[in-house]
């Protein structure tokens, strides 16, 4: 991953030299619903749901060609997801080993960086496909928690701030296709389907009750439909 990372970065400086004098920026905004989860390589973690999130933000188009952009801008992601894992739950002087189920409520600072293949107008439509990074900074973390215990009971909290077991950084594949609708001139509409594959974890504390889980690892990935206009 690594290294698919350094080449895709490589790519962005490079291409720019092929640039068509032509064509130029291209700015949006755009509204964007999405499903998110996790998924853990830990053993005893698991993912337990998935969670409507949503994002909104500018984007900026770098126009090479007719056919191809660098597009980028800056997006605020409201993500998440729900994981399951064992925890130690201290109500007084007994401690009872039992399971957390977290539902996680994360904010970023997102800042795409792609490269976007485009065909030429197909009557109004312009179709479009997607592929490079999505890098995201963490502003706002917080989580519903709820652990089962040994009376068939279970205590809650809600809104229980969780910024020191998030990691600030976010990293995540992106792939994506949609397509244009020209409203005349450089105006269009615009519609499509982006993948994000974390694969930076976003978990930072250990889990000091489980030895086989001390150091966890959670991605988190969603899936987002995107609606914008486009200049």
């Amino acid at each position: 991953m690594k290294k698919l990372a350094t080449f895709l970065v490589m790519l962005f400086i490079a291409v720019p030299l092929l640039a068509d004098d032509d064509f130029g920026f291209r700015f949006g905004l755009k509204a964007s619903p999405n499903l998110s989860w996790f998924r853990t390589e830990t053993r005893g973690w698991s993912n337990s749901g998935v969670d409507l999130g949503f994002s909104y933000g500018l984007i900026v188009d770098y126009e090479l060609t007719q056919n191809y952009a660098i597009s980028t801008g800056i997006n605020i992601l409201r993500t998440g997801g729900t994981l399951r894992y064992r925890y130690m739950f201290e109500p007084g002087t007994q401690n009872i080993d039992t399971e957390k189920v977290r539902n996680h409520y994360l904010r970023y600072l997102e800042l795409p960086v792609t490269l976007k293949l485009r065909t030429s107008e197909i009557g109004y439509l312009t179709y479009y496909g997607q592929f490079g990074l999505g890098l995201g900074f963490n502003i706002r973390a917080r989580a519903d928690d709820k652990v089962d215990l040994l009376d068939g009971e279970s205590r809650r909290w809600s809104d229980v701030d969780i910024a020191d077991d998030i990691r600030f950084f976010r990293a995540a594949l992106v792939m994506g296709a949609g397509v244009e609708y020209g409203l005349g001139g450089r105006t269009s509409l615009m519609g499509g389907i982006t993948f994000h594959n974390g694969f930076s974890n976003v978990i930072s504390k250990e889990n000091p009750f489980d030895p086989a889980s001390a150091d966890p690892s959670s991605m988190n990935n969603y899936i987002e439909i995107t609606l914008g206009v486009m200049f």
